[in-house]
């Protein structure tokens, strides 16, 4: 049995990008080979779905988080108990 991939992702267009089959203008720079992407995608091996950045567990690495968003985060990838105050 193969599974489908999740892949969250929090920027909304690329999430559309990745499932839309036609081009768009801004993205018709993009080289041909990058569009395999979107073969994955409609070949269902990789399901692309949105994201919140407050249950996106990657933003403590990437942002600038409020107190409360962060220790949530640490508690998620299992940091909790080594986050001194």
């Amino acid at each position: 049995m193969n599974l489908p991939i999740t892949l969250y992702c929090h920027n909304s267009g690329a999430v559309v990008n990745s499932k839309e089959p036609r081009s768009h203008k801004r993205g018709k720079h993009i080289e041909r080979k990058y569009h395999l992407i979107r073969e994955i995608v409609q070949r269902m091996d990789v399901i692309v779905t949105k994201i919140a950045s407050e249950r996106n567990i990657a933003d403590p690495f990437t942002k600038t988080l409020t107190a409360k968003v962060f220790e949530g985060h640490l508690e998620s990838l299992g940091l909790r108990d080594m986050y001194i105050r």
